[in-house]
């Protein structure tokens, strides 16, 4: 009776756990590369530098304008989410261009934008083995995360993010 009242107990957290992600807009791209709730394989990567990258890039605590965007008095403005290497990114332009009846929406710079389609990182992507390749862009995030090949994905974020901030010393902290 005890073993089924904990079994009981943890798929009712499971089962709301997963259905609070799914209710934030914030957590779209979590709830692609998090299917299901336990402990994740990157955790025991012993490069601590491609390990923290794949940690930003889970929880949204990078750089990438579709977060920085959010935050701020003009958060819902798309002008502060467009992709600075692949659109012009000058407010006063983008901003006439939401105004405008026929307005298209600009490339946003999402986390699935930069890992698969922006032009900045194509070079990085051509490195990248056939399969990670294919994961990639078949939109397999959760795969990736559960596959061998998650110190290769791990490397991947790791020199986005140096090509991103050249500036940086020690992107991995």
């Amino acid at each position: 009776a005890v073993v089924s009242t904990q079994s009981t107990g943890h798929e009712l957290f499971v089962s709301q756990w997963h259905m609070s992600i799914q209710k934030q807009s914030k957590m779209k791209f979590y709830c692609q590369i998090k299917s299901s709730f336990g402990e994740e394989a990157y955790l025991n990567m012993q490069n601590r530098a491609h390990r923290a990258q794949i940690a930003k890039l889970r929880s949204s605590s990078h750089d990438l304008l579709i977060e920085k965007g959010r935050h701020g008095n003009s958060s819902s403005k798309l002008s502060k989410k467009v992709c600075r290497f692949c659109c012009v990114n000058n407010d006063e332009i983008m901003e006439c261009f939401e105004e405008l009846p026929f307005h298209v929406t600009p490339i946003i710079e999402s986390e699935e934008h930069v890992l698969n389609s922006c032009p900045k990182y194509h070079a990085l992507r051509l490195a990248l083995s056939e399969n990670l390749k294919s994961l990639l862009m078949l939109k397999e995030y959760s795969l990736i995360m559960s596959s061998t090949h998650i110190k290769e994905f791990g490397k991947y974020l790791f020199d986005w993010f140096k090509l991103r901030n050249p500036k940086l010393r020690n992107p991995g902290s």
